[in-house]
């Protein structure tokens, strides 16, 4: 079995929030287990610290914070991973944990994954490797968190999804190009279009591929989309604003 090289970690920090080796001897402030994650009592557990850490004054709203903030590491860790350097780690719940370094009340921990180990496509396979890797993630970790944080807050599935859409195509239509080219960039590409168009909502655990529509959604002119359902980020407390992709927004 393949592992993350130091040099892809290394990436990871430079471009995301990942955790690499740089931040050896530093000392966390916070530390969230993934395990943390899989009953609605720990995760109740995990959203009433940040609810508290973030200031905010509607649950409804910290749900769905938290939610935006694991689509994000999702899509730029194990998705990056997997569509710029043909490798996908080990999604499990306790085989990630998040690591807050910082006192910033926005709750921007970093990302951290445990065992390095990762699978790789075969010899003429890639598109079934592709479609088993977002398979795991999604049937056995992004959609079980996100009906936890759905039956727990009653924050609409529309919106959770909605929540990962905007980071998946931040990352595939815009992020990408700015760091990628030549064969890895056609790669992110085509396993952009595979998402959208080749896979249905049997391969996200849903009935419909949560994604399709996004697409059509009016792009703003810095190139992201405009989103269909509010995050609810404005009502965090009284002196938060609108996301610069809010339907609100004027």
């Amino acid at each position: 079995m393949q592992k993350l090289t130091p040099a892809e970690e290394a990436f990871l920090d430079d471009h995301f929030r990942y955790l690499s080796m740089a931040y050896q001897g530093q000392q966390p402030l916070e530390i969230v287990d993934g395990s943390q994650l899989e009953t609605k009592q720990d995760l109740q557990h995990v959203l009433d610290r940040i609810h508290v850490f973030m200031e905010s004054e509607l649950m409804l709203t910290t749900a769905s914070i938290f939610a935006k903030r694991y689509a994000y590491y999702m899509v730029t860790g194990p998705l990056a991973l997997m569509s710029a350097f043909d490798k996908f780690p080990d999604v499990r719940f306790e085989n990630f944990r998040f690591v807050r370094m910082d006192e910033a009340k926005k709750w921007l921990p970093k990302f951290e994954l445990i065992d390095k180990t990762v699978s790789t496509p075969g010899e003429g396979e890639r598109r079934e490797w592709v479609k088993n890797s977002l398979e795991t993630l999604f049937k056995q970790n992004v959609r079980p968190l996100f009906l936890h944080l759905n039956q727990m807050t009653r924050l609409s599935m529309n919106v959770l999804w909605e929540n990962f859409a905007i980071y998946l195509y931040w990352f595939y239509e815009l992020e990408a190009q700015k760091l990628f080219e030549g064969e890895q960039l056609a790669r992110i590409r085509d396993d952009f279009h595979m998402m959208l168009n080749e896979f249905d909502g049997d391969v996200f655990g849903e009935e419909e591929n949560p994604f399709f529509y996004f697409q059509y959604q009016t792009k703003k002119p810095t190139g992201k989309r405009e989103r269909k359902y509010c995050c609810l980020t404005y009502r965090k407390n009284e002196s938060s604003g609108y996301c610069k992709t809010c339907p609100h927004r004027c």
